[in-house]
């Protein structure tokens, strides 16, 4: 199994429980990335409007992130070589590629965001703190599944505990009262919030399958992801939307200090850290062998994990943030198109075909150009509606459309129908 862990071959040891896929997914759902994005939600909603915003998107983004789970158990492949099935072989590379990019910047961002919350929390050691963050994950990473069963039970359970925690302590600090009556700014309107809430969600699909493959069952990989992530991430949107709505702050980390709970603080920090961002180091070295098979996996994650300290040490969070939410939309359509394509085009996966050159998924010079031009649509598309929100430029026409619908749920629908179009075509 050691050994197992590392490889895009076909999973045969099938080792993951419920427990086990729902301890590595409520991990990566309790963030502060989620608290952030839950802030966003009030006082620009009323709190009610709020509250069915985060369980509405989360129903229907985990639908879609928990999708990519079935194919992922059915092949016992990871995710960017279940894209080979839509794109190509050869087509798969280019979102590996783009993949590979995002999860070392988001690893980066991931310690650049647990280190401030420690220097807050601890008055002082920024840089010892990125390090020493950058390790625990790199090592997290580097273990095998087997032991991650392990690991992410003991984890989940202590950040669960922690979570309600915290929750308890700020429902204790804010009157219900005036929560459920203060004016609503309306500054974003239902389908836009709806559309932030959504993206989350969205935003894990390229990582799923690397996971769902080890699971025992198929309704175990569907429920364990979708279950896990869907209470954690829901749970820290709701955290992050009443906080902003009580206190005006948006900012977890100053409510962290402001409350005064230095080591449960602590405890949440790294351990949310370390199971969010392993995700991210190990799923880059899987993706990088996608395109390079014989690579070795356990010298991609210390090259990964060493990437995203060097990046977190010398470069500002904000100079690539928003390239990175960029890229993210190409994860939007791409998820579309292998959701098409399994469920409603091809049905299922041969997974000796999708990794063998010249065979079934060989299709013209190693691409599918028909899904590769579906992709690429999606991915300009996504680019126009999320433009002005990201970079701060206007787009006609399409800016103003994607500050009332968002950009998510549009580019996935559109993308969706397209290629599900071009498909029954050909």
């Amino acid at each position: 199994m050691q050994e197992e862990g590392y490889s895009i071959q076909p999973a045969k040891k099938r080792i993951f429980t419920f427990f086990d896929l729902f301890a590595i997914w409520l991990g990566a759902g309790i963030s502060i990335a989620e608290f952030w994005a839950g802030a966003l939600l009030t006082p620009a909603l009323p709190f009610l409007h709020a509250i069915l915003v985060i369980i509405i998107g989360h129903i229907i983004g985990n639908l879609v992130m928990a999708a990519i789970a079935i194919p992922g158990y059915q092949t016992g492949l990871p995710t960017m070589v279940l894209a080979r099935g839509a794109l190509g072989i050869k087509g798969s590379f280019l979102p590996s590629g783009l993949n590979y990019l995002q999860l070392i910047g988001w690893t980066a961002i991931m310690l650049i965001v647990g280190a401030k919350a420690m220097d807050v929390v601890f008055h002082g050691y920024y840089y010892v703190w990125i390090v020493l963050l950058g390790l625990i994950v790199t090592a997290w990473a580097f273990v095998s599944p087997s032991i991650w069963e392990k690991l992410e039970k003991v984890a989940a359970a202590l950040l669960l505990a922690l979570s309600i925690w915290l929750t308890y302590v700020t429902l204790t600090r804010f009157s219900m009262e005036e929560l459920f009556h203060y004016k609503a700014t309306k500054e974003i309107g239902i389908m836009l919030a709806l559309d932030l809430v959504i993206a989350m969600p969205l935003s894990w699909a390229p990582l799923i399958a690397d996971y769902a493959r080890f699971s025992k069952s198929k309704g175990i990989a569907f429920w364990g992801t979708y279950i896990g992530y869907f209470i954690s991430s829901s749970l820290f949107y709701f955290i992050g939307s009443l906080t902003n709505a009580a206190i005006g702050e948006a900012d977890p980390i100053s409510i962290i200090a402001s409350y005064g709970i230095g080591i449960p603080a602590m405890l949440i920090i790294m351990f949310s850290t370390a199971t969010t961002t392993f995700l991210d180091v190990y799923s880059a070295a899987i993706t990088f062998k996608n395109i390079k098979p014989a690579a070795s996996a356990k010298k991609q994650i210390v090259i990964v994990g060493l990437a995203g300290i060097i990046i977190a040490l010398l470069l500002p969070m904000e100079k690539y943030e928003s390239f990175l939410l960029l890229i993210g939309g190409a994860f939007v359509s791409l998820t579309a198109i292998m959701i098409a394509d399994y469920f409603i085009i091809k049905k299922r996966y041969d997974a000796d075909e999708l990794l063998k050159e010249g065979g079934k998924y060989w299709y013209k010079n190693g691409y599918n150009y028909k899904a590769i031009a579906a992709w690429i649509i999606g991915f300009v598309f996504y680019i126009l509606l999320a433009f002005e929100g990201l970079i701060g430029y206007t787009i006609p026409l399409f800016s103003s459309f994607g500050y009332f619908v968002g950009s998510s749920i549009p580019t996935f629908l559109l993308t969706f129908a397209l290629y599900s179009l071009m498909s029954m075509k050909g």
